[in-house]
């Protein structure tokens, strides 16, 4: 059995997208332009396990016998780079934030309401590249190979 999961180097790495994403929800706070106690309730569970966790729950269940496991690291951006598409910083970011959009706005307008959607993911577009920029984000990806023990 093969398995494909999100994973970190270490259980403290840096910010992943959706912590950036509470980031500027957190500067709409402070802008008054949503309520702190939204933002305070809101829970998006993300767990990224590393690798020695991964073993240890594997080893701890004892149902598999772990054959391989290997590390991906992709930057957030790296289909971007891939299409080789030309695009300038400012449809980068774009790109960067429709796709993220796609994927969280049902749940973020659900909790902070429709109207906030659109200032947050332009916030979100103003910021990602410089934020890149400064810090090395990368998508961790940790596939598995597992067989089942007789």
């Amino acid at each position: 059995m093969v398995l494909t999961t999100m994973g970190s180097i270490n259980s403290k790495d840096p910010l992943c997208i959706w912590e950036f994403v509470g980031l500027k929800l957190h500067d709409m706070v402070l802008d008054g332009l949503i309520e702190e106690e939204k933002l305070d309730t809101f829970n998006l569970p993300y767990y990224a396990p590393t690798t020695d966790e991964v073993k240890e729950v594997i080893e701890a269940e004892g149902s598999f016998t772990l054959q391989n496991l290997e590390v991906f690291r992709n930057d957030w951006d790296s289909y971007i780079k891939q299409a080789n598409c030309g695009f300038d910083k400012n449809a980068w970011a774009a790109v960067l934030s429709t796709d993220i959009r796609a994927v969280g706005e049902p749940i973020l307008a659900s909790q902070f309401g429709e109207e906030a959607m659109d200032d947050l993911f332009r916030r979100f577009e103003e910021d990602v590249l410089d934020h890149m920029e400064k810090e090395k984000y990368q998508f961790i990806n940790l596939v598995i190979s597992l067989t089942k023990k007789r």
